[in-house]
């Protein structure tokens, strides 16, 4: 899409970045493959910290220093799995406190001053991010996948439909108003899947849920839109672990 812009995707998966200011702190550290261990990110901050000191003054040092703790702290938080690598960001006095997991090894680094974001949105480039549309008769959500996380970003709902008893000619108007508020429930999806698509965050487009639901929904789509389909997806809005299918079907997806 020739508005894609891997900056604005970024501050889609963390917009507290937005606010950094020229005085932010960036790592970029492996992540322990199998699983989270204490001491093993006690050594890696550790030697980032050595590595760094002589490169500083003392201004950057005593910043580089009291940032590294409040990562640290946050990396024990979101215990990272399952990743190559992940790059975190600390700016205490503007709210800024991120971690990001990578999709590719990445050179350990640090800086302090702006925000250090060439190495992810290299990734970002590399693997594209896309908008997840999930659909069902009378409720629609928006996800977005970007790297490795799925971002839930807008749910939308039907109009209530009341049915009365069954007898006369009632079923057929109930079917009708059904009807009805499927078309504008989708309707609705297709605005916002359009909105989204056009906010310079995303290049691909999923379509999502059950068949009838996700193959009447891209039908729908205009021809703009279908061409940036990149696939359906077989997912439900009742799972309690929608998030966790969608990324891995995502993943399943764009393997090559």
């Amino acid at each position: 899409m020739s508005n894609y812009s891997p900056q604005l995707s970024l501050f889609v998966l963390a917009p507290r970045l937005r606010r950094a200011s020229n005085r932010a702190v960036s790592i970029y550290l492996p992540a322990r493959s199998e699983g989270y261990d204490a001491r093993f990110y006690d050594i890696e901050f550790r030697d980032l910290m050595h590595r760094y000191m002589d490169r500083l003054n003392a201004k950057d040092r005593e910043l580089m220093e009291y940032e590294l703790r409040r990562l640290r702290h946050y990396v024990a938080v979101v215990r990272p799995a399952g990743c190559p690598a992940f790059a975190a960001f600390a700016d205490e006095p503007h709210g800024v406190l991120e971690l990001i997991k990578l999709r590719d090894e990445n050179e350990e680094r640090l800086e302090v001053g702006e925000l250090l974001l060439a190495p992810i949105l290299r990734q970002l480039e590399h693997y594209p991010p896309a908008l997840i549309a999930v659909v069902d008769k009378e409720h629609a959500k928006t996800f977005g996948a970007i790297l490795d996380e799925i971002v839930p970003l807008q749910q939308l709902n039907g109009a209530e439909v009341r049915h009365t008893r069954a007898g006369g000619t009632s079923a057929p108007s109930n079917q009708r108003k059904a009807d009805n508020t499927a078309k504008a429930n989708l309707e609705n999806a297709i605005k916002t899947v359009e909105r989204e698509m056009a906010s310079g965050a995303y290049i691909h487009l999923y379509v999502a849920g059950p068949e009838e639901a996700r193959t009447t929904f891209e039908r729908m789509l205009p021809d703009r839109l279908k061409k940036m389909v990149a696939g359906q997806l077989s997912a439900s809005l009742d799972s309690a672990e929608l998030k966790h299918e969608l990324r891995e079907k995502v993943a399943a997806a764009t393997k090559h």
